[in-house]
């Protein structure tokens, strides 16, 4: 009797474990999923639309897309696997980049870095403030998708502004004030490309969400 004892009360505590296993293997499979989409784009023409010096980056979709269906610890990881693709491209892979790298190497990786996992992180906070004040989760998405290039956009250039003034004056022949001013002007002078990707991480990014949400909720209730 105390065998058979035994043997129901670990059943029932395996039966109680593992929907929270099933839940963690989920995440991890989708977080790789995500993060191997990150890579692939990286290194393929999917994930950036060179056009001159400048580019489209459409690498901030499946940043986006894991920030709001995984939460802000997994957007800030993919963010972080953009960033080190972005520092890998400075060896030799992207022109600007790798003179860049050459004049402050430190620099670089935070420019590289450090706004990147801001994108992954931001998107995921503002899907999880949005939510608990709207319940339209369609709208929440959208903005929260538009939120991963607007922040790529503002947090990449403010940090170039910052630490490469000098250079990007010279490279660009600006010859008008600087601080806030030329940040402006960089702005400005990226604004069609930072449309564009905000419209396409709205499309692509809040159909992808859309649904896979629909997709791993049924799974889970399952």
């Amino acid at each position: 009797m105390e065998a058979i004892k035994v043997t129901e009360a670990a059943k029932a505590k395996t039966a109680h474990a593992a929907p929270g296993k099933r839940v963690n293997v989920t995440y991890l499979t989708e977080l790789a999923l995500l993060t191997a989409i990150v890579i692939l784009m990286a290194y393929t023409p999917l994930g950036y639309l060179k056009i001159g010096a400048e580019s489209i980056t459409f690498i901030v979709v499946p940043v986006a897309v894991g920030a709001v269906l995984l939460g802000p610890k997994a957007g800030a990881f993919l963010g972080g696997v953009f960033g080190l693709t972005s520092l890998a491209q400075c060896f030799g892979m992207d022109a600007f980049g790798t003179m860049l790298f050459s004049v402050k190497p430190f620099a670089t990786a935070v420019c590289c870095i450090v706004p990147r996992i801001l994108v992954g992180l931001v998107p995921a906070l503002v899907f999880a403030g949005m939510s608990r004040v709207c319940k339209k989760r369609a709208f929440n998405i959208a903005v929260s998708c538009v939120a991963a290039p607007v922040t790529n956009t503002l947090l990449y250039l403010t940090f170039m502004a910052f630490l490469f003034q000098p250079y990007l004056t010279e490279a660009y022949g600006y010859t008008g004030k600087g601080g806030p001013v030329f940040l402006g002007w960089l702005l400005a002078l990226v604004a069609v490309n930072a449309v564009l990707e905000a419209a396409a991480c709205l499309v692509i990014g809040s159909a992808v969400c859309n649904v896979l949400w629909l997709v791993t909720k049924n799974r889970r209730q399952a």
